[in-house]
C-alpha cells in the first residue's frame, strides 16, 4: 500500500504527519480536551491520506516484450528462409512479350499468371536466365503492362537476383498489370563482389507497382533493394487505382522498407521490416484505407512506421515496433482519422508514438515504454486527437506530451508511470482534457504550461517524486 494519495500532497507530507501523530500519542497524561481534539484531527488527516493511497494501489509491473539482438544478414547469403513451399510449378498463361534492347526492358503485354520460366522461354537471350537450383538472374527491367500479370513463386524460383553491373541494374515494374510474389527471395546482386549490392550511389534494383497495378507479396524475402531516386525506393505502390498487399514476408536492407503514394486499401500484415536505410513502413501522400497489422518493425534508420501527408482512415494495429533510430510510430501532416491501437512500441531513439499536425486520430490500448525520449507526443497543430487507455511506462522523458497548438486533445484513462520527467506534460494555448488517468512514480505527475487548466480531480496522482501537479 502506498502513502501518497491523489490529493496532490507530497508523499513526504504523510511521513511528517505520521511523526507528528506519534509525538502527540507519546505525550503526558491529562491532555486537555482541546489537545485531544488536535491529536484526533491529525489522526483523521493521516487516515484520510492512507485511505486515499489504499484507493490507488500501484499498478502491477508492466510485462515488457524483449528487444532481441538484431540478426545480421550476410549480403553474400541474404536469403534465410526455405523457399521450397511457395506454391510454384503452377502453369500460367501464355505470355505476349518482347525484349527491347535499346531500353533494356522485357515488356510483358498479355498473359495472366505468366511464370518466370515461360517468360524466359518467350524472350530468349541472357536478359532473364535460370542459373540452376531455383536461382534466376535478371539483367533487364521487366515491365508488366495492364492486362498482363507475372507470377514469381517458389520452388521454381527460390531466389531472383536483380543484377547490378556496369552502371546498370534490373527492376520489376508493374505498370497497370499484376505482379504476384509467393515464397521467393528477391534481392539485388553484384557479380563483381558476389554479394547483394550494398552501394546505393549508382542505383540498385527495386519492385514498383503503379498506374492501377496490383502487386501482392506473400511469404517472401525482399532484401538489399532500392535507392534514393523517386519510385526506386525498394518496394513501392504508387498512384491512384494501384493497390495490393504484403503478408508474412521479410523486408530488410532496402532504402525504404515499404513506400506508397496515393494508393487505396493497401494491406501490410504479418511481416518483419528491419534495417532499412530510412523508414520501415512509409505510406505517403494521399494513401488511405490501409491496414498495417501484426508486423514487427525494428532497427530502421529513421521511423519504424510513418503515415505522412494526407494518409487517412487507416489502422495501425498490434504491431511490435522497437529500436528504430527516431520515433516508433508517426502520423504526420494531415494524416487524419487514423487509429493506432494495440501496439507495443519501445526502445526507440525518440518517442514511441508521435502525432504531428494531424487531426481526429485515436491512440488507444497501446503499450509504450522505455523509449529514449517521451512515450506519446501530440504536437504542432494536431487537433482533436484522443489518447486513451494506453500503458505509458518507463520512458526517459515524459509519458504523454501535448505541446504547441495541439488544441482539443484528450488524455483519458491511461496508466502513466515511472517516466523520467513528467507523467503528462502540457504546453499549449487551448483546451486539453486530462481525466481518469493513473499517474504515478514519475518525477512529477502533471506539468501545465500555457493556458491549460488544472484537471478536475478525476485523475489518480500518487507516489510522484516531487509534486502531483505543477503550474508554470
Amino acid at each position: 500500500m502506498t502513502t501518497g494519495g491523489d490529493t496532490g500532497a507530497d508523499p513526504r507530507m504523510t511521513q511528517t504527519m505520521s511523526r507528528q501523530t506519534a509525538s502527540h500519542a507519546a505525550g503526558p497524561r491529562g491532555r486537555t480536551p482541546r489537545g485531544r481534539a488536535a491529536v484526533l484531527g491529525v489522526l483523521l488527516a493521516v487516515a484520510a491520506l492512507l485511505a486515499s493511497a489504499c484507493a490507488n494501489p500501484t499498478p502491477d509491473p508492466l510485462t515488457r516484450k524483449e528487444a532481441t539482438p538484431n540478426e545480421k544478414i550476410d549480403p553474400a547469403n541474404p536469403c534465410t528462409r526455405d523457399a521450397s513451399g511457395g506454391g510454384g510449378g503452377e502453369s500460367g498463361g501464355t505470355p505476349t512479350a518482347r525484349f527491347d534492347a535499346s531500353a533494356n526492358t522485357i515488356n510483358l503485354t498479355a498473359g495472366e499468371g505468366v511464370t518466370l520460366p515461360a517468360l524466359a522461354q518467350r524472350v530468349g537471350g541472357n536478359a532473364l536466365r535460370n542459373a540452376g537450383d531455383g536461382v534466376w538472374e535478371l539483367r533487364a527491367d521487366i515491365s508488366i503492362i495492364g492486362g498482363a500479370s507475372l507470377r514469381i513463386a517458389a520452388p521454381e524460383v527460390k531466389w531472383l537476383k536483380l543484377i547490378s553491373e556496369n552502371g546498370k541494374f534490373a527492376s520489376l515494374k508493374a505498370s497497370g498489370g499484376g505482379l504476384d510474389v509467393v515464397g521467393s527471395c528477391i534481392t539485388s546482386w553484384d557479380p563483381g563482389t558476389n554479394a547483394a549490392d550494398t552501394n546505393l550511389d549508382d542505383g540498385r534494383g527495386y519492385l514498383l507497382a503503379r498506374d492501377g497495378a496490383r502487386m501482392d507479396i506473400d511469404n517472401a524475402e525482399l532484401r538489399f533493394l532500392g535507392n534514393g531516386t523517386v519510385e526506386s525506393y525498394g518496394l513501392s505502390w504508387r498512384t491512384h487505382g494501384t493497390t495490393g498487399k504484403i503478408t508474412n514476408s521479410l523486408v530488410s536492407h532496402n532504402y525504404f522498407g515499404l513506400y506508397s503514394y496515393e494508393v487505396d486499401g493497401l494491406v501490410v500484415t504479418g511481416n518483419e521490416f528491419h534495417d532499412n536505410r530510412l523508414y520501415g513502413i512509409d505510406p505517403h501522400t494521399g494513401s488511405k484505407n490501409m491496414t498495417i497489422e501484426n508486423n514487427v518493425v525494428h532497427d530502421n534508420g529513421k521511423h519504424g512506421i510513418i503515415l505522412a501527408e494526407d494518409c487517412t482512415d487507416s489502422v495501425i494495429r498490434n504491431n511490435t515496433v522497437y529500436r528504430n533510430a527516431h520515433h516508433g510510430i508517426v502520423l504526420y501532416l494531415r494524416s487524419d482519422r487514423n487509429t493506432i491501437e494495440g501496439n507495443d512500441t519501445f526502445a526507440n531513439a525518440a518517442q514511441g508514438i508521435n502525432v504531428n499536425e494531424s487531426h481526429d486520430n485515436v491512440v488507444k490500448n497501446n503499450r509504450v515504454y522505455d523509449n529514449n525520449e517521451s512515450g506519446i507526443g501530440v504536437t504542432q497543430t494536431a487537433e482533436n486527437n484522443l489518447v486513451e487507455n494506453n500503458q505509458v511506462r518507463g520512458n526517459k522523458q515524459d509519458g504523454v506530451r501535448v505541446v504547441s497548438e495541439s488544441a482539443r486533445s484528450a488524455v483519458r484513462s491511461n496508466t502513466v508511470g515511472e517516466n523520467g520527467r513528467y507523467g503528462v506534460y502540457v504546453d499549449i494555448d487551448g483546451d486539453v482534457d486530462i481525466a481518469d488517468n493513473t499517474i504515478f512514480a514519475n518525477r512529477s505527475g502533471i506539468m501545465l504550461k500555457g493556458s491549460a487548466v488544472v484537471p478536475d480531480g478525476t485523475n489518480a496522482i500518487f507516489d510522484n517524486q516531487q509534486a502531483a501537479i505543477l503550474n508554470d
